[in-house]
């Protein structure tokens, strides 16, 4: 259950170099937050600094907060690249099975004891709280979702994209827990096309060796037994004389 009491939609559209925009679901808001910095690989369109300026940030958090968010300053790009990438480096440590920085465990504990964005009902007649709340805030509550990404009962899921060529981390929300992919309509497609072609090419293969004659050599033919010839019978004419001839008294 996340600690955070703010309902927030979990993924975001990446654009590798290609151009063609895919649905990353890292299964936590934290994680989503961390993907706008260095984690994950360049050719799915991640791994590449979005928060530039100040507005960039401001753009980010009100797109993705369902209420309304100040206007970010420097100081606030400041802390929340420094929250962002300190919760990157503990995902890829997770994700490796590796203890994390205490240095990153501290900042993130830091930014989880300050006020978050509360919750609110709707249908109400007053304005409770501020009616726009603060970047500080909202980092606290990204800070909270990260106290509970990195929960000892989560640490088995936080896993990385078994694409080769892509690093992405996530967190496996599946019931099973076998989740391998970083999206199926991405990685996990192409490694599907990948291991059929390797299946067709080994098939191919395997019919051609079968197919090849057994020895390097032809074989020779064994020659014909020869055939024995007849024997040689009298003459006709002599076998007739003997027979013909009378015999003589005695």
């Amino acid at each position: 259950m996340p600690v955070s009491t703010v309902s927030i939609p979990i993924g975001q559209w990446l654009i590798p170099a290609e151009g063609v925009r895919w649905w990353f679901d890292s299964g936590s808001f934290a994680l989503d937050f961390a993907t706008t910095g260095s984690i994950g690989g360049t050719a799915a369109g991640a791994g590449v600094e979005r928060l530039h300026s100040p507005d960039d940030l401001t753009a980010w958090l009100r797109e993705r907060f369902p209420v309304p968010v100040g206007v970010a300053r420097s100081r606030d790009l400041f802390d929340a690249v420094a929250l962002r990438d300190a919760i990157a480096r503990m995902a890829l440590a997770a994700s490796r099975r590796e203890a994390p920085r205490s240095g990153d465990v501290d900042l993130v504990n830091l930014y989880a004891a300050t006020p978050d964005v509360p919750p609110s009902l709707a249908g109400g007649s007053r304005q409770a709280g501020r009616s726009v709340h603060t970047v500080p805030q909202a980092l606290s509550t990204i800070a909270r979702d990260a106290v509970d990404l990195f929960a000892p009962a989560n640490l088995e899921r936080i896993r990385e994209c078994s694409g080769d060529d892509c690093d992405i981390v996530y967190l496996d929300t599946s019931r099973a827990a076998t989740r391998r992919w970083c999206s199926m309509q991405r990685c996990g497609n192409r490694a599907k096309v990948r291991a059929h072609r390797a299946r067709k090419s080994s098939r191919s293969r395997a019919s051609n060796e079968l197919a090849e004659p057994l020895f390097d050599e032809p074989l020779l033919a064994e020659p014909a037994p020869a055939t024995p010839e007849p024997l040689a019978s009298a003459p006709a004419a002599t076998v007739a004389t003997e027979s013909a001839e009378p015999e003589r008294a005695a």
